[in-house]
């Protein structure tokens, strides 16, 4: 029964787990042009954009009816190196070390309603979580995985109030579909595990914004997630019907209950001037929910528990644009993102996480009722060990991450 383990353990590592690529753990902000721009300080409460129906919904009365479609396209970079000891068991894999080169393109968008000068309704499309880990099928740790992808879609339903001119209030139901794919090498010659599922979460989001003096906003916004239970397909193929004494060719129904972290974000905009508006945002993010998991499977009526006790945290980032004209704003934006592993010990080659440093520009043209973003992101990621052992495969992997990622940017809005 310990090869069944293995495989089904895996899906622990696609569906809460992260690349490195984005924001730390496996969150995902990137549904702001304008807020990569300034590495996504002062979300909800700047009003340049319709993004705040996903980051603070009292930001909405902001701004008045009109859209937004947008893209951001993230190249992300790793290089792991090391070894695998399989602890007496099977011969230690043989490979070079492992290379990830992902390209992944994250489309949002959002419409807005201005019913009167108190009422604004809106609804937004977008990815809040995700990950996306491909290495070359031949690295050493390939029995700790290949592949995986997490994708996460939320459809944000929104509406806000102007209670005064100091005071908004805001809040969204957020229907959230999941979706998990991981593949991986068994320790069987020739055999490959392969897990997919799918479900829906529900989540509601909360804001308030003040304006105590003209031209400082103040926000905060609490998302809440639930948790649900995702199901789906377990499958092993081998080059053989018959793979090892409990492990043959087949697919089985699998599940696992999951909860996504709740996010408390306190944002600024502090306008400067007439040229200058300053930024800054503090996110919480609860990240001790995915303290273990729990994966059950047809093929073994016993649970899978995997142990990961990950840490919440909180980052930081500042934000400064630049109003050179009517039809132009420059931004730049500076951020520190701390990684919610505690140690070595619960960091996998599909968990290459690691703090982070946010450098980001950007940069908006406007004309008439049209307005073009763009954004420019650069992540410098701390080099980071990992020493994982797989009690499902008796194997031990001893390796070194070293990793970077780039993101590009463009939106389109109109404001009716």
């Amino acid at each position: 029964m310990k090869h069944m383990k293995t495989a089904v353990t895996s899906l622990s590592l696609v569906v809460l787990s992260a690349s490195g690529a984005w924001a730390s753990g496996y969150q995902l902000n990137q549904y702001s042009t304008t807020g990569l721009g300034r590495a996504f300080a002062g979300v909800g409460v700047v009003g340049d954009d319709f993004s705040a129906i996903a980051f603070n919904p009292a930001g909405m009365t902001l701004k008045g009816s009109g859209f937004q479609l947008g893209a951001t396209t993230i190249q992300q970079r790793a290089n792991v190196r090391g070894s695998v000891d399989s602890l007496g068991l099977p011969p230690d894999p043989v490979g070079p070390y492992g290379r990830m080169r992902v390209y992944p393109t994250l489309p949002h968008g959002f419409a807005q309603y201005k019913v009167n000068e108190n009422v604004y309704l809106g609804i937004g499309v977008f990815n809040s979580f995700g990950l996306g880990t491909s290495y070359n099928a031949d690295w050493f740790g390939r029995w700790h995985g290949t592949s995986s992808s997490l994708k996460v879609v939320d459809i944000a339903p929104a509406a806000a109030i102007k209670v005064n001119d100091q005071l908004s209030l805001g809040a969204s139901v957020i229907a959230r579909y999941v979706h998990g794919d991981l593949k991986n090498e068994l320790i069987v010659p020739g055999s490959v595990n392969r897990m997919d599922l799918d479900g829906w979460e529900w989540a509601y989001n909360f804001g308030v914004m003040i304006e105590p003096i003209k031209g400082t906003r103040l926000g905060a916004a609490y998302q809440m997630n639930t948790a649900q239970t995702v199901t789906g397909v377990h499958s092993i193929r081998g080059t053989g019907g018959f793979l090892a004494p409990d492990v043959v060719d087949g697919s089985w129904r699998g599940t696992s209950t999951m909860k996504l972290p709740d996010i408390f974000t306190l944002s600024a905009h502090q306008k400067i001037g007439d040229k200058f508006g300053l930024s800054g945002s503090a996110r919480w993010t609860k990240w001790n929910v995915f303290d273990y998991f729990i994966l059950r499977s047809d093929r073994d009526p016993n649970p899978i528990i995997i142990d990961e006790l990950w840490k919440n945290t909180w980052t930081f980032i500042m934000g400064l644009d630049y109003y050179h004209s009517p039809a132009w704003t420059f931004r730049t934006g500076l951020g520190y993102d701390p990684t919610p592993i505690r140690s070595p010990e619960y960091r996998t080659a599909r968990i290459p996480d690691s703090r982070r440093i946010w450098t980001s520009i950007g940069a908006s043209y406007k004309l008439n009722n049209f307005t073009v973003d763009m954004g420019f992101a650069h992540l410098f990621m701390r080099k980071a060990s990992l020493y994982n052992l797989d009690d499902m495969t008796n194997s031990r992997i001893d390796a070194r991450t070293s990793s970077f990622s780039n993101m590009f940017s463009l939106a389109l809005q109109y404001d009716f």
